[in-house]
């Protein structure tokens, strides 16, 4: 009967150091899966916000800059805010919904850019297909990003 109470402390430690390493486990995990969903809000956040001042540059080239003057500006409007570099970012840290739908606003913003250069800026039906097309991608761009938000948790 002395070796039982040895055991028991052995055991009691035993017990103990399992249960603190699966708490360790599950806390680094949920902290994990914080980090991954705050990094990705402030990607998504980047994202819509290099959107958005991609298009409301493209907008003033066409309203403001003369047609000749208009292929250079049109490539400095595009390339101002960063957004291919969002996109990149986007490819590393999103699932592939949000991805593809990056891809897709981007891909359209980017063929907007020969209208820019070309368009008369009184064509308002052409611009407000144009920006239908362009703000129906980018809706489903935001619906991809909230579900990939609410679920990270």
């Amino acid at each position: 009967m002395t070796w039982l109470a040895p055991l028991a402390a052995l055991l009691g430690v035993l017990l103990g150091a399992g249960a603190s390493a699966i708490t360790d486990k599950r806390r680094w995990k949920h902290e994990e899966r914080t980090r991954t969903r705050e990094q990705r809000v402030a990607l998504y956040t980047d994202c819509l916000s290099a959107l958005e001042n991609t298009g409301q540059a493209l907008l003033t080239v066409l309203r403001t800059t003369s047609t000749h003057e208009r292929p250079a500006a049109v490539k400095a409007a595009f390339t101002a805010h960063g957004l291919a570099a969002v996109r990149h970012r986007i490819h590393i840290l999103a699932p592939a919904p949000v991805s593809d739908a990056a891809d897709a606003v981007f891909r359209a913003l980017r063929n907007s850019r020969h209208f820019v250069e070309t368009a008369d800026p009184q064509d308002e039906a052409t611009l407000g297909n144009l920006k239908a097309e362009i703000g129906g991608l980018r809706d489903l761009l935001k619906t991809a990003m909230r579900h990939d938000i609410a679920t990270s948790n």
